[in-house]
């Protein structure tokens, strides 16, 4: 690609239409960044935020499960301290820690999702890991300075890197090109300039913004000026300077000889002694304190440190100054935990042991609503959280909670979770004791009815039309919410095959949901 006049902004523009366009042309990322695009969309389309908009973040979250179990397991880890261990919802989540943070969080989990399953194995696992581990030293960065905003520098940092793990994946021969140069002592933007006509961060700011990533993460990828920073002037650059400073550390890592590491750490603290003072000593300590940490999310994240040369390189830098300072580093004398001999990430899991998972989903899931119903919340919110306890933990295709309207003539759809559940929960208009239809026989007789085949004769003379045209799922559940005789609502939930949808302890756990719901509605209606 010719890289002439590329200072032009507007050629910069033009070159940047070029690769998005190329980058739409390739595999699956029209449809990844259109799911990127409707998380971060969330946000920024709302003019204020309640739990309507958190239960449809939550929506788009629980869509993906292996994006849901990995968000709420760094939401459980050692990043977030204060925290560990007492998250098992999404929902719960975004009370805790707000509406943007998951956003953020989630966002950023799902690029390095998407980028994980793409050919380019090494560079980008290698890239994936710089990423992670600018993220963590970020973090440290920002408590080390009490900046209140540690989780957002994480993110921001984990993605300073986006422009260079999409041309990776998606432009191989290009950023092998880039490599060859950079072996011949070429700076990596420089490079990247040369062979596509953008740098690497332009390209990245300009993928975010063209994903309607926050303001605070696209401008933490611009590149300080040279020579000593001057304090930051606004928040935006207070985590501009983060990103930066922690994306100047692992360049350091990579390119730095042993016998030269002292010199580019005192070159770093000089640099950044106006806006992040940091003497040489605490910065290997808090390298130290990266190294550590790096093993608490080595599983979620898939790290292998063994294999990855980043890693390796870290390592040594630490070793070395620990023979120096005679300091041993934290974190590197852990055991592997293992199962049977065998570490834990190889451990295959079997049916007893996911059925436990299952049943803590729900054990945790009914501790957390308690917990939150003990203090100030919302009914939303925790219906939200009712309804994500069952989706997830029995495993249903989609769960439904649906309210009388202020006449008290039906019951209507109010929100759900799963397969299609926007358009279902329009669709749920339950007319009161018109007809003798199944929802109006649970209503009547105040309980809970399961069916586990919905296409059996005596039932489907039962269904109302809306439901067999609309709906029309195999097996179903029908919980209604009565109090003194009178039905507030419903939960509806079903399964894409016909058989029992719950076990006899799942289905006494159903009740206790129920009943938690029924004990909601009634002390918000006082």
């Amino acid at each position: 690609m010719d890289s002439q006049n590329t200072d032009n902004p507007q050629n910069i523009h033009g070159t940047v239409e070029f690769l998005l366009r190329r980058m739409r042309h390739k595999g699956d990322l029209p449809s990844f960044s259109d799911h990127i695009i409707e998380i971060n969309s969330k946000l920024s389309s709302l003019k204020a935020l309640n739990s309507y908009a958190t239960g449809d973040l939550a929506k788009i979250i629980l869509k993906d499960f292996s994006l849901t179990n990995k968000l709420l397991r760094v939401v459980n880890s050692a990043l977030y301290g204060n925290l560990a261990g007492k998250i098992t919802t999404v929902s719960k989540a975004m009370m805790m820690l707000g509406f943007e943070k998951v956003r953020m969080l989630s966002a950023t989990l799902m690029i390095f999702e998407h980028l994980e399953n793409k050919n380019q194995a090494a560079d980008l696992k290698e890239a994936a890991i710089e990423s992670f581990v600018n993220g963590i030293i970020a973090m440290n960065l920002a408590a080390s300075i009490k900046y209140g905003r540690a989780e957002e520098a994480f993110v921001c940092a984990m993605l300073h890197n986006l422009g260079k793990m999409l041309v990776i994946c998606y432009f191989p021969e290009e950023y092998a090109a880039i490599k060859e140069e950079m072996l011949q002592g070429t700076d990596e933007n420089v490079a990247s300039r040369k062979i596509l006509g953008i740098s690497l961060n332009e390209l990245g700011t300009a993928v975010s913004r063209s994903w309607n990533f926050p303001d605070i993460i696209i401008n933490s990828m611009e590149t300080p000026p040279p020579g000593v920073i001057e304090p930051p002037k606004s928040e935006q650059e207070t985590m501009r300077n983060l990103t930066s400073y922690a994306h100047d550390l692992c360049t350091a890592v990579t390119a730095t000889r042993e016998d030269a590491w002292k010199e580019t750490m005192s070159e770093i603290s000089a640099r950044y002694k106006k806006s992040i003072p940091l003497p040489v000593p605490q910065i290997e300590a808090l390298l130290d304190s990266t190294a550590a940490k790096i093993d608490d999310f080595s599983e979620i994240v898939k790290i292998n440190k063994k294999s990855s040369a980043f890693l390796n390189r870290l390592a040594t830098h630490r070793k070395s100054a620990a023979q120096e300072s005679s300091v041993k580093i934290p974190g590197d004398q852990r055991p592997q935990k293992t199962i049977a001999g065998k570490p834990l990430q190889q451990a295959a899991k079997s049916p007893a042991v996911l059925a436990q998972e299952k049943k803590l989903i729900v054990t945790n899931g009914i501790n957390e609503i308690t917990d939150v119903m003990k203090g100030s919340y919302g009914l939303g919110e925790v219906m939200y959280m009712i309804l994500e306890t069952m989706y997830r933990g029995f495993e249903l295709n989609r769960v439904i909670f649906c309210l009388r309207d202020v006449e008290g003539k039906k019951i209507v759809g109010r929100f759900g979770l799963g397969e299609n559940s926007e358009a279902m929960v329009k669709l749920f208009q339950i007319q009161l004791g018109k007809t003798s239809d199944i929802f109006n026989i649970a209503i009547s007789q105040g309980r809970g009815i399961i069916i586990a085949d919905a296409a059996a004769p005596n039932i489907v003379r039962n269904l109302p039309p809306w439901y067999r045209e609309s709906v029309a799922a195999p097996a179903f559940l029908v919980y209604p919410l009565i109090i003194k005789g009178n039905c507030l609502g419903l939960f509806y939930a079903d399964k894409n095959e016909k058989g029992p949808l719950l076990t006899d302890s799942q289905c006494s756990y159903m009740e206790y949901l129920r009943d938690l719901a029924v004990k909601v509605i009634m002390q918000k209606h006082r």
